[in-house]
């Protein structure tokens, strides 16, 4: 039974972090496409009116407006800015340094500082976790990422 437990919980959390991606990724660029109906509508006039020209033209300005945005940054100059930009603001707001360590862990980016996402056993259950550091044999180091005391630094253990 326990097994059954640890599959429906791991392949729980290995479809939200699929699902949510996704479906956020989705909100995001429909709320773009909206705030650039403005600029598209008078183009969007041009074409026949059985052609969803609006949204058509709002989706192609957000991906061109994005592709831009990537290819300038992977400029020195654009990467200097980014650096800036993720000092000065992003690293200051309180989550990001985890979400930005766990998609580049997903991505596979091998970095020193990315944390091992793991499922911990803490009162007959599993949580999900990072692993941040590693002591001998059976003590981690981690942030729980659910729960009352998210994102706290914990003491974890694994079996011997």
């Amino acid at each position: 039974m326990k097994k059954f437990c640890e599959f429906v919980v791991s392949a729980f959390v290995g479809g939200l972090l699929i699902v949510v991606p996704i479906y956020l990724t989705v909100l995001l660029l429909l709320k773009a496409m909206q705030s650039v109906v403005a600029f598209v509508k008078p183009f969007a006039m041009l074409l026949p009116e059985w052609f969803p020209a609006e949204h058509v033209l709002s989706l192609l300005l957000v991906l061109i407006v994005c592709f831009l945005i990537g290819v300038a940054v992977r400029t020195p100059a654009g990467r200097v800015v980014r650096e800036r930009i993720e000092k000065s603001l992003f690293e200051k707001m309180p989550g990001y340094a985890l979400f930005r360590s766990l998609t580049q862990r997903l991505a596979g980016k091998d970095e020193e500082n990315v944390w091992k996402p793991a499922l911990a056993e803490i009162e007959d259950a599993l949580v999900p976790a990072f692993i941040i550091e590693e002591l001998g044999g059976r003590a981690l180091y981690g942030f729980r990422a659910f729960g009352a005391h998210a994102f706290c630094r914990s003491r974890l253990y694994t079996q011997p």
